[in-house]
């Protein structure tokens, strides 16, 4: 995000909004460690050192000593109810940029050197400006002392962690209950206040995992998350697209390009042998993936319901199949969908004997 035009705040207008090379009165400038090519300042300044600059194409020119812009994030602190900033800055290493922060960057070159990768340790502002990074008025502490300094400042709300709590799984699964938040954030490693943040409906999970008080019975429904943004999407317009665009109604598609979750008339669902029980196949030739915990990124992700999109393959211009790729324990998976609709609907048989074929005598794609 660009400097911020619109807000009154003497320390950005006249210090970080300031890119000329002469210094500022008592200003000092170390290399930043880690990143040779940069210095910083005790004002919260960064100047991108003189260097020797070789292109893609082998050439060489020489970038002269410049201040580098810093880049100011927006965001909405719940409890303060208000837009907060914070001021960071891009490094270049290698080919590759990071994203740091300044506030750290001068506590850690002109106060005191820290971890700077223990983000449970926080930069703060004596005065309580976000804008105000000169060493002077930095200090570093804990989440809880944060807390603590905005509790005493009357500028947060208090929030009671003695609450007897239970843990769940995102799948609905009890695991225990603790005797209060403290408890359980030094049991597992979680910040307490992630775990109320769940109990206040303020965030789904915290550590991965569903919180209630233990008073609480959760239903099935606690265990979806509220829909952001969800999709009216139909109509699979792509496979439209490869059929030669035949006339249809795109407000009532057939089957195979449906992508309606209300069921359609008559239409069943089983479901499909190998990929567990995330997806199902109807005796119309739509294939549905199921509400799902994944855990196939480092933090547990909600795939919501939906009808999976149809793709198609031809044998010829006038020959084809429909078929589709699921994802089932981080492998993908091919579904012809002739010959699932078969084993499934009319008679099983071996699904790996590829010497057996299903032939779909219909020139319809909707069944």
């Amino acid at each position: 995000m660009k400097l911020p035009t619109d807000i009154e705040d003497k320390y950005l207008k006249e210090v970080l909004s300031n890119f000329s090379l002469e210094d500022l009165p008592d200003e000092q400038w170390k290399l930043i460690e880690g990143f040779d090519s940069y210095a910083i300042s005790n004002y919260g300044r960064i100047k991108s050192l003189e260097r020797c600059i070789i292109n893609s194409n082998g050439g060489k020119w020489r970038m002269a000593d410049h201040i580098k812009k810093p880049r100011v994030f927006k965001y909405f602190n719940k409890q303060l109810k208000k837009d907060c900033y914070t001021v960071r800055c891009g490094l270049a290493l290698e080919g590759k940029e990071y994203g740091k922060s300044i506030p750290r960057l001068v506590y850690y070159h002109f106060v005191e050197k820290f971890d700077m990768t223990n983000h449970k340790l926080l930069i703060s502002f004596k005065d309580n400006n976000q804008f105000h990074v000169h060493a002077d008025n930095l200090e570093k502490l804990s989440v809880s002392e944060i807390h603590y300094k905005t509790m005493k400042l009357g500028r947060g709300k208090k929030r009671n962690f003695s609450r007897t709590v239970s843990q769940y799984t995102v799948e609905g699964t009890f695991i225990a209950s603790f005797e209060c938040m403290d408890a359980a954030a030094n049991t597992l490693g979680i910040d307490r206040t992630n775990i109320l943040d769940v109990i206040e409906k303020e965030k789904f999970i915290a550590g991965n995992f569903r919180w209630f008080l233990k008073d609480y019975s959760p239903t099935k429904e606690d265990f979806i998350p509220t829909a952001k943004n969800t999709s009216d999407k139909i109509f699979n317009k792509a496979l439209w697209k490869r059929l030669g665009k035949p006339e249809i109604d795109e407000n009532n598609p057939p089957a195979c390009m449906n992508l309606s979750l209300e069921d359609l008339p008559d239409e069943q669902w089983k479901p499909i042998p190998g990929v567990g029980d995330q997806f199902l196949i109807s005796n119309k030739g739509r294939i549905k993936r199921l509400n799902i915990w994944t855990t196939q990124t480092k933090n547990k992700l909600f795939l919501r319901e939906r009808i999976v999109s149809l793709l198609v393959g031809f044998y010829s211009e006038e020959s084809y199949y429909l078929h589709t790729n699921l994802y089932y324990n981080r492998k993908q998976v091919n579904i012809r969908l002739n010959r699932f609709l078969y084993y499934c609907f009319v008679e099983e048989f071996d699904l790996s004997d590829r010497t057996l074929g299903v032939v779909n005598q219909s020139d319809r794609c909707g069944i």
